[in-house]
């Protein structure tokens, strides 16, 4: 287990290296490639017509994606109001 963190003197050093790896599984499980939200898909999402694996398949984002959005946005707005 070379990346514990208990095990790095330098913490930039281990965030470094956690990013690394973080990326490489990333490029491994990922289902769609990263793409900027839209205005036409943060208005999908909060009219939440389909369901988050439907509207997976329409926007191009995963599910998971698509559910942390959707409490991002709805956060915003009631900040807002």
């Amino acid at each position: 287990m070379a990346n514990r963190k208990e095990n790095y003197k330098d913490m930039e050093k281990w965030r470094k290296a956690l990013n690394a790896q973080k990326k490489r599984y990333y490029s491994k499980t990922a289902i769609y490639k990263p793409s900027t939200w839209t205005l036409e898909h943060d208005r999908l999402i909060l009219e939440h017509n389909a369901t988050d694996a439907e509207l997976s398949k329409i926007i191009k984002h995963s599910v998971n994606a698509i559910q942390k959005r959707r409490c991002r946005l709805k956060k915003m707005l009631k900040e807002n109001n």
